[in-house]
């Protein structure tokens, strides 16, 4: 009897990661998947995308403002200079393809171009207060190498509309000198290194990019962000328990 139980528990665990997520406001959120293929990508140059991204069902406000900051961001990535800020999906992946097949007919044999992206989220926290979902993409457009980014959509589950981690800040200095310490000792640097002398910084910033898991506060600062490609990303953490002497968990 106990192992039924302990099978149910499992399977009810299985279908909510795989099916959808939702909380206790009601909102639910399942993953989609988009792909588009241009060219033969074995043997040249190509066109490229593989989506998977999640979207809220229903027609409601919350939905509609969730879902258009999701697509923005995984989508968002392809705009071109001629593009602008309300492009839609549709005419993004259209100008991609444009693009390609424009640069394809000028140069025939090139060996490097064309556009690659694959992007896949995942649900990092969802309470009443806030869904966090890491976005991670990996991106090639021609050139020595792809460029691999990671970022954090933080939504209010009220509006669907962004929420700044920040608002759940209570001692915001503190905060921000407890980070700086973090990224010191991460790049072993002593408190009288200049930022200059060790990244693009000339003075300490918090990331653009924070969110919450299920641990505590994961700090994402991306390729170029602060230090060369060479580097990588670079990754702090902040558990539950330190996170609380700073902010009101959401």
């Amino acid at each position: 009897m106990k192992q039924r139980v302990i099978l149910i528990a499992l399977l009810s665990l299985f279908s909510l990661l795989f099916t959808g997520c939702g909380n206790r406001k009601g909102a639910v959120l399942k993953k989609v998947k988009y792909e588009k293929v241009v060219g033969d990508c074995q043997n040249d140059i190509c066109v490229n995308i593989n989506l998977s991204y999640f979207q809220m069902e229903g027609e409601t406000d919350v939905a509609n403002n969730f879902n258009a900051l999701m697509e923005k961001m995984v989508f968002g990535k392809m705009a071109l200079d001629s593009d602008s800020g309300n492009t839609s999906k549709e005419k993004l992946v259209e100008n991609i393809i444009k693009d390609y097949q424009d640069f394809k007919k000028e140069f025939p044999d090139a060996a490097t171009g064309g556009y690659e992206q694959k992007t896949d989220c995942e649900i990092t926290y969802l309470s009443d207060n806030l869904i966090s979902v890491k976005v991670v993409t990996e991106i090639y457009s021609g050139g020595a190498h792809s460029s691999h980014l990671e970022e954090f959509l933080n939504v209010n589950p009220e509006t669907g509309k962004r929420k700044d981690i920040m608002d759940f800040i209570t001692e915001k200095e503190k905060f921000s000198a407890y980070v700086e310490g973090l990224l010191r000792k991460k790049l072993k640097m002593s408190e009288k290194d200049k930022w200059s002398d060790f990244t693009f910084m000339d003075k300490f910033t918090l990331p653009e990019n924070m969110g919450m898991t299920s641990g505590g506060l994961e700090l994402i600062y991306n390729e170029y962000e602060i230090l060369p490609y060479s580097e990588g990303l670079t990754v702090l953490e902040i558990d539950n328990k330190k996170l609380r002497e700073f902010m009101k968990l959401p």
